[in-house]
């Protein structure tokens, strides 16, 4: 019975799961974005219907500040978790791509054995996985190489490929794997495969965040986790899922150019941190990619539908036309 108390006490003085709902604000204008992006509210990854309606997700802890911009919004799904949960399904008989157990998604550990497994089985086109750096919670950040001589620097356009800034996009290392394992099973095969193994070298990190992704497999084994953010400890007393820095936001480009792209509030979905690479998986990219000379680098995100360009942070401006 002691220990029963003991348990039920240790319980009560845990931070309550944040609740995370799904939106839709009944405009889409560039003065709606302006007051939704002011009054603190991550957008960045959301669904609009041109001129009509924008769709994101939002912290039921936040719906007070939604509630204050007086926009005319519908709860579309009361609990993203659980209707992430709903959707997921360990039985895709009739695909032919090996998926997880994470609700088909793979954990961390899953990461790690398809990693060696595609080394195993294609050993003269993928290097071995190879240790960047380590995260805040000491876990390994994992980068694989692919080319058609995986282990010599050749004089070729380099490109990186990266997932997995936000814990709660499982979607997005999984997209990396599937192109990987198309890559090598279909190489001599199928010529677009061949000659981009040929002529490039491709560089994978399919996971810069498995901090964030451990602990959603914790507090949601089957899918559905909904914590985005590192596990640094920034948001005192607060939900499960507060806590954390987004790693997308702590690059050094424009770091904290307003308070609208990304929040100084370490409670905030897109708390950038006390300062630019402040955290050690950025860190871990950042060293990286100033060793190598990458022609294109790609950042996968899931859920918005959005091709995103580096000069986002300010819509007036675009890129330069030899890079367009």
């Amino acid at each position: 019975m002691k220990n029963i108390l003991i348990f039920v006490f240790m319980a009560a003085m845990l931070p309550a799961r944040e609740i995370y709902k799904q939106v839709r604000v009944q405009s889409d204008t560039p003065q709606t974005i302006y007051i939704l992006q002011e009054a603190g509210l991550d957008i960045d990854h959301s669904y609009r219907e041109p001129g009509k309606w924008i769709e994101f997700a939002i912290s039921a802890s936040n719906i007070h500040l939604l509630n204050e911009t007086q926009l005319n919004y519908d709860i579309i799904h009361e609990d993203l978790e659980s209707f992430y949960a709903s959707r997921l399904d360990n039985e895709y008989e009739s695909r032919d791509f090996d998926l997880g157990s994470m609700g088909g998604y793979y954990t961390f550990s899953e990461i790690e054995e398809h990693l060696d497994e595609l080394h195993e089985d294609y050993p003269e086109l993928i290097t071995e996985k190879v240790s960047l750096g380590q995260t805040l919670e000491g876990r390994n950040i994992w980068m694989v190489k692919v080319s058609d001589n995986p282990q010599f620097d050749e004089d070729e356009p380099e490109m990186l490929y990266t997932g997995l800034h936000h814990a709660r996009e499982p979607m997005s290392y999984m997209n990396l794997f599937y192109f990987m394992y198309w890559l090598l099973e279909n190489y001599g095969i199928d010529p677009e495969a061949t000659a981009l193994v040929n002529s490039r070298e491709l560089y994978f990190i399919p996971a810069v965040n498995p901090d964030g992704l451990v602990y959603n497999q914790q507090i949601a084994p089957n899918g559905g986790g909904m914590q985005r953010k590192n596990r640094r400890e920034t948001c005192s007393g607060g939900f499960y899922g507060a806590e954390g820095i987004d790693l997308n936001r702590n690059y050094s480009y424009m770091w904290g150019y307003d308070n609208s792209g990304s929040s100084p509030d370490g409670c905030s979905e897109t708390y950038r941190g006390t300062s630019p690479f402040s955290e050690l998986e950025t860190e871990t990219v950042k060293n990286f990619v100033e060793a190598h000379d990458f022609k294109i680098a790609l950042n996968y995100h899931s859920y918005g539908n959005l091709f995103i360009r580096p000069f986002g942070y300010d819509p007036d401006l675009s890129l330069p036309e030899e890079d367009f």
